[in-house]
């Protein structure tokens, strides 16, 4: 389909892009309602449980190594998928039937280790979801159209995110322990099926050959786990200025990751905020993040990519510094509004200055690289950080993030071009 056509308004079911576009904002939606309960209460569910430090940290730090190992290898089997839709379906549907049993872990001995179990099991399954969606995206969306949809999509998980995880921190405080959070999490898994089948009906812009079945060497793919490290220090030697960009990415995602799990700590255990207030801070941020996603796409023409990432991510670094002096439940959900503002520069930027370093021939390992690099970051920071607060208390961990941040953004500048 040519973009004129699609301009002149063709009906959607008429319409490959407009109909996958519709789809998106559809799942996308029921994402929203995911990370509204899952991803907003979870790691107050597994406090509230009796969870350690060290093990809210683990549940961070496990999953994302496990990414590590398994991105280079997902990253080919994605590749000799020709239809990524599948391989996307697949991957997902096994990890977000992992959010059922997170419903009865309160009957099992150990519920916070066995959340840990849970998520550390789903992140294999969808370290190939992850790419292979990234992947599609580019099949589903005509080039043109890809920043607007992409704004719009983040626009959109915002808004349900938010709403979601307001409603539902009332309903955490009005229902009884620990019957409040399965429902919550119940909500989060049926959700998670509804977004899965409306990704079913994706298809791709320009038609696909699925008569030849991908021949996948299996013995193959899994040796590449050792393999992968070899194989990215060649690409790094081969194209200086991605290795570039993967070094700030280590650098700032370290700082990001350090401090975050002590946000829910600090607000749960040292200034023993309610269910209905940590979700308020989420909400403030989410809000604050919908409403500012056209604030900077504006702003990514007028500055480029590289000066637009460079101020998102100045906010994003100052934010934990920032939420270490302040006590107060308005002050820390008005903080909170004002790191979501710097968030959606920084969901914009990071993944279009990613874009900008793809070569057609090799976008899967390339973003399969920027996934282990980020995790490689995510499996490290969060045990750092709770043990570094074990030592030393909160308040000087996110004095270290804000440092880091610091430094990560430096390094964005000097790599990313200014065209």
């Amino acid at each position: 389909m040519d973009i004129e056509t699609f301009r002149q308004g063709k009906k959607w079911k008429e319409s490959i892009a407009l109909r996958n576009i519709v789809l998106l904002y559809g799942e996308i939606a029921f994402i929203g309602i995911l990370n509204g309960t899952v991803g907003t209460y979870l790691g107050v569910f597994a406090i509230r449980l009796g969870a350690s430090n060290t093990l809210i940290g683990l549940i961070s730090s496990l999953p994302a190594l496990i990414t590590v190992l398994l991105m280079y290898p997902s990253s080919q089997l994605v590749n000799l998928w020709e239809d990524k839709i599948e391989i996307n379906k697949w991957s997902l549907f096994f990890t977000r039937i992992f959010y059922l049993p997170l419903v009865f872990v309160p009957y099992f001995p150990q519920p916070a280790l066995l959340i840990l179990i849970i998520v550390t099991l789903l992140a294999i399954p969808a370290t190939a979801g992850n790419i292979a969606f990234n992947v599609m995206f580019i099949e589903l969306i005509p080039s043109s159209l890809r920043a607007t949809v992409l704004s719009n999509r983040n626009m959109l998980l915002m808004f349900v995110q938010i709403l979601t995880s307001t409603l539902l921190g009332y309903l955490l405080d009005k229902t009884r322990f620990p019957v409040n959070f399965q429902i919550v999490m119940f909500i989060g898994f049926v959700a998670s099926m509804i977004s899965l089948y409306l990704m079913t009906l994706l298809r791709p812009v320009k038609k696909i050959s699925v008569e030849k079945k991908p021949t996948v060497n299996w013995n193959s793919i899994f040796l590449s786990i050792g393999r992968q490290f070899r194989d990215i220090l060649e690409i790094f030697a081969n194209d200086k200025l991605f290795r570039d960009f993967q070094l700030a990415t280590f650098v700032f995602y370290l700082g990001l990751y350090i401090p975050m799990p002590l946000f829910n700590i600090r607000m749960v255990r040292e200034l023993h905020f309610s269910n209905f207030l940590v979700g308020l801070t989420s909400t403030s941020s989410g809000l604050v993040m919908a409403l500012s996603y056209l604030f900077w796409n504006k702003q990514g023409k007028k500055l480029g990519i590289r000066n637009a990432l460079f101020w998102s991510n100045l906010g994003i670094a100052l934010y934990p510094v920032i939420f270490s002096l302040f006590r107060s439940p308005y002050e820390i959900i008005a903080i909170s509004g004002v790191s979501g503002f710097f968030s959606a520069g920084l969901n914009i930027f990071m993944y279009m200055a990613l874009i900008s370093f793809l070569p057609a021939d090799k976008k899967a390992e390339y973003i399969a690289i920027n996934g282990v690099i980020s995790n490689i970051s995510l499996s490290i920071g969060p045990i750092v950080g709770t043990q570094l607060s074990n030592i030393m208390g909160t308040t000087p961990v996110f004095f270290i993030g804000t440092i880091i941040r610091f430094i990560g953004t430096c390094l964005y500048l000097k790599c990313v071009p200014r065209n």
